[in-house]
């Protein structure tokens, strides 16, 4: 099978077979979950079987016309990046949908569960392999409307509506940032293909000098931002803990959140080695990395410690990625690369965990647990070497890329010069004191010290295989790629740093590199993280009470101020700008209309008057004539048949005009519409009162007539002038109309084919109106004889 046939199913076989999962559940019932497995390893299988073509820093590509006119085709791009986040996504994906067929409860709407986790999954595939930016902001927001659903999967919870309402919000409106973003690098670069920018030093040198280039940077990083909530985008994932733990681990620790740092990997040759790259991407990691990190010290619940873990980790990476200089541009990226790796593992398998002592002890509160050493000694393992992992200490996967990110934070400060020389190394650590500390605290405060007397099912144990083979299976990834780090190092992360860097790059990994700098760094990590540890609730009570005493300072309170107040706001808004009576609206539009008008008539006032061509036929001064006192009738009468009858007869009258003009098709029209309307409206005031009841004092009379006098004026000396100079003489249209009818649309009657062809889509909206307009009129005068 070649690499684009592999890729487009693997893409699209989540989304084909998700349609069949309701009926497969009758037959499966719940083991449903295990067919969801079996679509993910085959997703697996396809992006495993191009690893070999993209080993070698040989990117490959391929498309199929798909927009031509927009120059976007359906383009498949595949090199170490994206096969990397391949693997990343269904590996994980084939592991949590296996764990749910033991978590999730039989009762639980299953096929509506799986369902949304393939579509969720393919989302994630179509956006890595996208080599067009349009390709990858459809699949990007299509990720943002699965977390959406699955967020949001228990729909009786407030707070699981919430989360679901807050992530979609936040994520999806960083997306429309980035697609912003994305046009303004199409407008700078002039294409929406991401390999042919990438693969054009020049273009990218031409990029980085436009004026524009800092605007691109923004609006990409901040859909960046959002989705692996950093900077004050962090506010949603917190929230989103409320999804099934499975989904927190699949979506809030492996994959989702990583979305954004796939942008970043992927524009990284793009926009890196720029002061504006490092400022930007760098500082909103550093300080994501410290704040996250520190305020998940007040956090009981088991999922919200590894949610702002997860911010704090994903800062790590995003602060890797940002540093570079001009002369090292891939500072960071090796390290970044490969702690993007390792976090899947651990942070998958502490969820994972997390689940599991949700399910057995009935409560993620870590105030009520402890001591569960004893009862879940197989979980406690597991768990210590998934918290480990995540605090850096060796021989784990964990350790390595964080000596990786230390040794790059000693550089960058290198980079730098001093003072920076000192600050950057003292940043990465005091991060690193933050990780350790809290990765402590998760194993303590669940499975050491004494049980509560209180509060927990009194027999606990360890869960079923099924359960359990899945956390077991990541422990032991952690262990064999930190013992033995070339696996990994070789298979899949030097070919994504590769692709980065868009050179071949070999990698020297190993668990053991002599005493140096970063590992001096890290041993002041556990030193002082051992030292915050015995301070940790002291830091935590702290914390809440400064949340209490200043509950401004707070991003989730602007949000929710914003959110809660847009009812509010909104109404104030409409009820300022549509009062209700639909006379304010017209006084508005027509003085805005004589407004925009006053320079024609400054303009007008040093030309001499238009010749007026009062040579007229007897029957059009008869119409004319008939047409105004129509008009006046239609204004000034007392009752409402009588006005409408006048307002009809004009309509009428103005289809003799189209006659005149030989545009027979036009007064047909004019007839039928002016026919409808009447009987619409005779069929209205059949229920209301027959005279109009309003008063109009002499000062509104006055008023409304030198408005309409006003109009009309303007109108009538913009018709005379409109061949003198204000509007510049123009060739008609109608030959091309005569010219292409019958070609295009086939069609002789070329008034017909104008409007049923040309402007198709037009003629139906007018079509739709009318319908509903006559389909509301027919249900209020319905409900009105019934309610009566």
């Amino acid at each position: 099978m070649d690499p684009f046939t592999s890729i487009t199913s693997a893409v699209f076989l989540p989304f084909v077979l998700a349609a069949v999962v309701p009926a497969l559940e009758k037959l499966l019932k719940h083991r449903i979950g295990w067919f969801a497995s079996l679509i993910a390893f085959i997703s697996f299988l396809l992006i495993a079987s191009i690893i070999p073509v993209v080993m070698h820093n040989d990117p490959f590509q391929a498309s199929v016309e798909w927009l031509p006119s927009m120059g976007v085709d359906f383009s498949i791009y595949a090199d170490g990046l994206s096969v990397l986040f391949g693997i990343i996504i269904t590996g994980i994906g084939i592991i949590i949908m296996s764990y749910s067929t033991a978590y999730m409860g039989h009762k639980e709407d299953l096929p509506r569960y799986y369902q949304w986790l393939l579509l969720f999954m393919g989302s994630m595939l179509g956006m890595v392999f996208s080599a067009n930016t349009i390709m990858l902001f459809i699949f990007w927001e299509l990720t943002s409307i699965t977390s959406f659903m699955l967020i949001g999967y228990w729909r009786h919870k407030p707070e699981s509506v919430y989360g679901a309402t807050k992530s979609l919000l936040v994520t999806a409106t960083g997306g429309l940032f980035m697609l912003a973003g994305f046009i303004v690098l199409r407008a700078i670069t002039g294409t929406f293909d991401l390999p042919t920018i990438l693969q054009n030093e020049a273009l990218i040198q031409a990029l980085q000098s436009h004026k524009l280039f800092l605007a691109a940077l923004v609006l990409i990083f901040i859909g960046a931002a959002s989705k692996s909530a950093q900077g004050p985008f962090y506010i949603w994932l917190p929230n989103a803990m409320e999804a099934p733990t499975p989904v927190s681990a699949f979506l809030h620790s492996a994959t989702m959140v990583k979305a954004g740092i796939y942008l970043v990997a992927r524009v990284h040759p793009i926009f890196s080695g720029t002061e504006a790259w490092f400022v930007l991407v760098s500082g909103t990691g550093i300080i994501t990395m410290l704040v996250a990190g520190f305020l998940a010290f007040r956090q009981t619940d088991i999922k919200a410690i590894l949610a702002y873990s997860t911010i704090s980790q994903l800062a790590y990476i995003m602060t890797m990625f940002g540093y570079t200089t001009y002369q090292e541009p891939g500072m960071g990226v090796a390290a970044a690369t490969f702690h993007l790796l390792n976090h899947a593992t651990f942070k998958a398998c502490l969820f994972l965990v997390a689940g599991i002592v949700a399910h057995e002890a009935a409560t993620r509160d870590i105030t009520r647990l402890g001591g569960l050493r004893h009862e879940m000694p197989i979980t406690f393992i597991i768990a210590t070497i998934g918290a480990l992992s995540m605090a850096g200490v060796p021989p784990l996967n964990g350790f390595l890329s964080k000596e990786m990110f230390y040794e790059s934070s000693i550089e960058m400060g290198h980079a730098l010069g001093s003072p920076f020389t000192f600050i950057m190394p003292a940043l990465a650590v005091a991060g690193g004191v933050f990780t350790f500390a809290y990765s402590i605290k998760f194993i303590a405060a669940i499975f050491l010290g004494k049980r509560p007397e209180k509060g927990l099912p009194p027999h606990i144990h360890d869960p079923s295989f099924v359960m359990i083979a899945p956390a077991a299976f990541l422990a032991g990834l952690i262990i064999l790629f930190g013992l033995v780090p070339s696996l990994a190092v070789q298979t899949f992360v030097e070919p994504a740093v590769s692709s980065i860097m868009m050179e071949t790059q070999n990698l020297h990994v190993q668990l053991w590199h002599g005493f140096t700098t970063s590992l001096v760094m890290t041993l002041v990590t556990f030193l002082l993280g051992a030292l915050v540890y015995t301070k940790y609730d002291s830091i935590a009570e702290w914390q809440n009470s400064f949340n209490r005493k200043y509950p401004l300072i707070s991003v989730n309170y602007v949000y929710d101020g914003l959110v809660n107040n847009a009812k509010g706001t909104l109404k104030g808004f409409s009820s300022f700008m549509q009062p209700g009576p639909v006379k304010n609206y017209m006084l508005a539009f027509l003085g805005l209309m004589v407004l925009l008008f006053a320079i024609p008539f400054f303009k007008l006032a040093g030309n001499s008057m238009p010749v007026l061509n009062f040579d007229v036929e007897p029957y059009e001064a008869l119409v004319f004539i008939f047409m105004i006192i129509a008009a006046v009738g239609a204004a000034v009468l007392p009752k409402y048949l009588q006005a409408i009858l006048s307002l009809s007869a004009l309509g009428y009258l103005v289809s003799l005009f189209f006659i005149y003009l030989s545009a027979p098709d036009l007064a047909l029209t004019q007839v039928l519409v002016e026919t409808l309307s009447t009987i619409i409206f005779l069929l209205a005031i059949v229920k209301i009162p027959q005279t109009f009841k309003e008063h109009i004092s002499p000062s509104v009379f006055i008023r409304d007539a030198l408005i309409s006098v006003v109009v009309a004026s303007v109108v009538l000396i913009l018709l005379l002038y409109a061949n003198q100079g204000i509007v510049p003489p123009f060739e008609s249209l109608s030959y091309y109309f005569i010219e292409k009818s019958w070609p295009l649309a086939g069609g002789h009657n070329i008034v017909n084919v104008i409007i049923v062809d040309f402007r198709g889509y037009d003629t139906l909206g007018e079509i739709s109106v009318m319908c509903l307009a006559a389909l509301g009129v027919y249900n209020i005068i319905r409900s009105r004889g019934e309610s009566q």
